[in-house]
């Protein structure tokens, strides 16, 4: 008889199969058989397993499909060897594996189960790094620790006594977890699981596996607290009530908590809070508006943006519906706009629906979802389009395949924004993913490496810049006796607009000529009587003022800790204002010190007021260099800017 069975369950597995099974027959310890369950694989699995003539290898089909669960039951039962070691399609185990864990479970008697560290594989199979929780237990000590909290053991790695394996087997009821509750249970009964500190198996992990698809968010909240309550449960109805039970049901109670805490309160908070402030006969009017046009109108393409309001992101989904105007889009706003400044932007070139109401009510969200999701699916050759909409990301997951998805990006956060890995399904969704930065592709790319994203997807990626009406010739600037510097956007987070009035105030007690005025609606983030040299002027929506702003400006100050490539420092250069910037997103590939701008050194709020001070102190000393800067700004915008690009690309991409 064999020492040791192989247990490697089969499903649909082609892709990555032939290299599993050949990594197990090329293991230094030779005494084993390969059990494969074939569990009604309907691709070419079977021809694989049955182009290997090795005769350790034993072949099982089951009568159709019965789960992974039954088929590991069934395996167990069928082994023939001492020790069982697991193993699956699409992993691949290193030569000396079994030598390794043979050795350790023959000379160490106590020992049930020993597992292995492992490093992990993505879908092109390459290396991505370890699993953290892996890595962190070491000992058996350790492993009981934190086995009541979270798994630590990848079950691919393990080999263990048939005896253990027969007598415990695996919960059907705990799907998705079997082998977590294996631990579970085993631990519970005070049996030894240790682990060897190298590693001995590649795990793979790609979008489509189950581990990857259980492990976002709230699923993964979910799941946890599932396996901790089913093992509670199980145990109490066999009356094994121990100091491990409490372990894992304080665990549970933690996670409970902050399940509620994180997803459960504020979406309690966000449903109450709509039902009390949003007007009901508005929602439900708007709702039936939208129905009924639908219902006598045709589209094929479908633009979904979050607001109505001024800013950089807005100005380009309005130029986005304006050069595809002739194909008749459908646009619609997702989300609670503070005002319609840029509304008629869209109106011009697009049917609009504003429903953010309809869609965030409690009563009318899922009514809405499933009605734009099946006019679509019903259309010709549908073709969509979201940026920052977090409606369109979860319309996503209702489309069909035949139509096609694109998003915008704006930026990309990476490492850093626990948001963009929320993502990850909605990127296997997408056809193409546009990006206006480089800086952010190149990060979107690193993303994709490090979360098992096949290369395939990398390569739907595309780079369309924005762009703006730069003048035929260079602008007639105003004179100013002292140096202009402005800022012009939003008071977000990210702006960071407190360090422009933070240089303002250093400019003033170094007496340094220059004068400053911020544009835009700074709400409470500013104290204006704090800082009475600064000149506010709020929002400002009229094209022929703002061009003003740009015609007295010098000098243009950018202080983001995060961007992409504003709009602001295009239309600067483009009225030959002088960007003065941190180095965000792919401002330093478009500024460059003495050349088109200045770009300082970091993003540091202190060590940026102090070298934006001192920029625009030796540009008041020295207005040679700062007419100089101007005009090659001026001819830079002139080349990179170009609408013909911007609109040329977005016609392409939607087959127009």
């Amino acid at each position: 008889m064999p020492k040791v069975t192989v247990l490697m369950p089969v499903y649909n597995g082609e892709r990555y199969l032939r290299d599993a099974i050949a990594s197990i027959l090329g293991q230094t310890f030779t005494d084993f058989e390969l059990l494969l369950i074939d569990d009604g694989s309907t691709d070419k699995s079977c021809e694989i397993i049955s182009s290997f003539t090795d005769a350790r290898i034993r072949l099982v089909k089951n009568d159709g499909n019965i789960g992974l669960i039954r088929t590991l039951n069934k395996g167990i039962d069928l082994a023939a060897g001492e020790y069982i070691a697991r193993m699956d399609c699409d992993d691949i185990s290193l030569p000396q594996r079994f030598e390794k864990q043979v050795s350790f479970l023959d000379k160490h008697p106590e020992t049930i189960m020993v597992a292995s560290y492992i490093v992990q594989l993505n879908a092109d199979g390459d290396e991505t790094g370890s699993w953290a929780d892996d890595i962190d237990t070491k000992t058996s000590a350790e492993i009981h620790e934190m086995i009541p909290r979270a798994n630590c053991i990848a079950h691919p790695s393990i080999m263990m006594r048939k005896a253990i394996a027969q007598n415990y087997r695996y919960n059907e009821k705990q799907k998705g977890s079997e082998d977590w509750d294996l631990w579970l249970r085993i631990s519970q009964d005070g049996l030894k699981i240790e682990k060897i500190n190298e590693v001995l198996l590649k795990y793979r992990v790609h979008p489509q596996s189950a581990t990857n698809a259980g492990n976002s968010g709230m699923r993964s909240q979910k799941k946890i607290i599932k396996v901790k309550r089913t093992f509670l449960f199980s145990s109490l109805l066999r009356f094994k009530i121990n100091s491990f039970f409490f372990l894992v049901f304080y665990s549970w109670i933690r996670s409970v908590a902050r399940y509620i805490k994180v997803y459960s309160l504020p979406l309690f908070l966000r449903s109450t809070k709509r039902i009390l402030t949003t007007n009901p006969f508005r929602v439900f009017s708007d709702h039936s508006k939208l129905k009924e046009y639908l219902s006598s109108n045709t589209h094929n393409l479908f633009l979904f943006f979050p607001y109505t309001i001024i800013g950089g992101a807005e100005r380009v989904h309005a130029d986005i519906a304006a050069c595809l105007a002739d194909q008749k889009p459908l646009v619609f706003f997702t989300g609670f706009s503070k005002n319609n400044a840029f509304l008629s932007l869209y109106e011009n070139n697009a049917k609009v629906f504003n429903i953010p109401h309809v869609l965030n009510y409690p009563l009318t969200g899922k009514k809405a979802m499933a009605l734009l999701a099946d006019y679509i699916n019903k259309q010709k050759d549908s073709k969509t389009l979201g940026s920052n909409s977090i409606f369109y990301d979860e319309l996503l997951g209702f489309l069909s395949p035949n139509v096609f998805c694109t998003d915008l990006k704006h930026s990309f956060i990476y490492p850093g924004n626990q948001e963009e890995y929320t993502s990850i399904p909605k990127i296997l969704r997408l056809n193409k993913r546009i990006f206006i930065g480089k800086n952010a592709i190149e990060k979107a790319r690193r993303f994709y490496f490090d979360n098992n994203i096949p290369k395939e997807y990398a390569g739907r990626i595309i780079h369309i810049g924005n762009y703006i009406n730069v003048p035929a010739a260079y602008p007639q600037k105003i004179q100013n006796e002292k140096l202009k510097v402005i800022y012009t956007g939003r008071a977000t987070p990210e702006k960071r607009v407190h360090i422009v009035a933070r240089v303002a105030e250093e400019c003033k007690k170094q007496n340094i000529a220059a004068i400053f005025q911020i544009v835009g609606d700074m709400g409470t983030v500013i104290n204006k009587t704090q800082y009475p040299f600064i000149e506010f002027t709020g929002e400002v929506i009229d094209k022929e003022v703002l061009k003003n702003i740009y015609l007295s400006a010098d000098i243009l100050l950018i202080t983001s800790d995060t961007e992409g490539f504003p709009m602001s420092i295009m239309e600067a250069l483009a009225f030959g204002v002088v960007p003065v910037s941190t180095p965000v997103g792919d401002v330093p590939l478009h500024i460059i010190n003495n050349e088109t701008g200045f770009v300082t050194s970091t993003i540091d709020g202190e060590k940026v007021i102090f070298e934006m001070t001192g920029f625009i102190k030796m540009l008041t000393e020295n207005r040679q260099l700062i007419q100089s800067i101007s005009v090659k700004g001026f001819e830079y915008a002139g080349k990179n800017f170009q609408y013909a690009n911007f609109y040329n690309s977005y016609r392409k991409l939607f087959g127009f």
